[in-house]
């Protein structure tokens, strides 16, 4: 993550989660005055306020880095919908244990005050020594794509990196192929350690490419993770027998198998007659090596120039290019957090169904 990205962090912090603060502040207070033997607040007003700001906060908005160091920070998991699973499951079990429900709250709040003046302390010291985080972009079409190389292709020698520089120059060729572009049109921009990430700059028409594809891959990912949740959910019930469990995996396959098509079609409605022979057959297997490569744990993301201001001039056709990559990007993103949920869903199941087979086995 570049000093640019930090600093739009900060601002992002500032602004969307430092006006919840109140709010939290305000349930905190009140379910510390219910651990009391006096009257008991009622919690709702306080509750629906608190839930209202954790799921208005637009997360799509940030990119993989920054949701990363949110996490590392350990706050991650207390915006957004997360926030909100997290305080509404601590104030539920508040019933049963009102003086521990009321310091989890209390923690959560001071966690996320902590990381606020963080942010605050490192920004001022920044704009100190004259570093703003103004947008750095070479030109208003062009877009930075980060291609992040964990878990299953993860880079850690020059054989897997002769290899992924191979399929990422086959990605990148049908992409270009798509856009009516060539290979070398899309540029190698840097790259940071840890787990590798790659920084690509591509044209607009290329971004538009990627940002449709990326969207279908975390629309397919979902899909297949909705399947798979219902039928867990159905197991742990007992109201699937193995047909049904057929069924339901037969499903799944259709849809994992259908996600290239269905991005393949997506491409052509916006491109046209363009995608054809040579082309069609590149760009698709661009497709499916996109599709294996997230599947393996593998990362995309988008970093577009901001959208045009008001007062700005700027080509019609960039600015809409423009907003339609960001809106593609943050859908993607949605999708993703989405997808995230379920499999925290299935993980935490497992073993509550475990303890209902051993106790069914006493």
């Amino acid at each position: 993550m570049d000093v640019n990205e930090f600093i739009g962090l900060a601002k992002w912090m500032n602004d969307r989660v430092n006006p919840a603060m109140s709010l939290y502040e305000q349930l905190a207070k009140s379910m510390e005055q219910n651990t009391s033997n006096g009257s008991k607040v009622p919690l709702r007003e306080h509750l629906d306020a608190v839930q209202n700001a954790l799921l208005k906060m637009p997360l799509s908005q940030l990119s993989y880095q920054q949701t990363d160091l949110l996490d590392e920070m350990e706050v991650g998991d207390l915006l957004g919908a997360k926030g909100w699973r997290f305080v509404e499951r601590t104030v539920k079990e508040g019933n049963y244990d009102p003086a521990s429900a009321a310091t989890d709250i209390r923690k959560a709040k001071q966690r996320l005050d902590s990381a606020l003046q963080q942010f605050k302390k490192i920004r001022l010291s920044l704009s100190e020594v004259g570093i703003k985080g103004e947008p750095d972009y070479e030109t208003s079409d062009k877009v930075t794509v980060r291609v992040r190389f964990k878990d299953a292709v993860e880079i850690g020698n020059v054989t897997q990196l002769k290899k992924w520089s191979t399929e990422w120059y086959d990605i990148s060729r049908g992409l270009a192929m798509a856009a009516g572009e060539r290979p070398e049109d899309v540029e190698v921009k840097g790259a940071s350690t840890g787990s590798l990430i790659l920084i690509l700059g591509t044209t607009l028409s290329v971004a538009s490419i990627i940002a449709l594809i990326m969207k279908q891959i975390a629309s397919t990912v979902k899909s297949s993770m909705e399947i798979a949740h219902t039928l867990q959910d159905w197991k742990m019930r007992k109201v699937a027998d193995a047909e049904v469990e057929r069924v339901l995996l037969a499903r799944r396959k259709s849809v994992e198998d259908g996600g290239v098509q269905d991005a393949l079609e997506l491409v052509r409605e916006k491109i046209g007659e363009r995608i054809a022979g040579d082309v069609e057959n590149a760009l698709k297997k661009s497709i499916e090596k996109m599709f294996r490569f997230t599947s393996k744990g593998g990362e995309l993301d988008m970093l577009p120039p901001p959208k045009p201001a008001d007062d700005e001039e700027l080509d019609d056709t960039v600015a809409e290019a423009i907003n339609t990559i960001t809106e593609n990007v943050e859908e993607m993103r949605t999708l993703k957090a989405a997808t995230q949920l379920l499999i925290e869903d299935q993980a935490n199941d497992a073993p509550d169904k475990e303890a209902d087979d051993a106790e069914a086995g006493e």
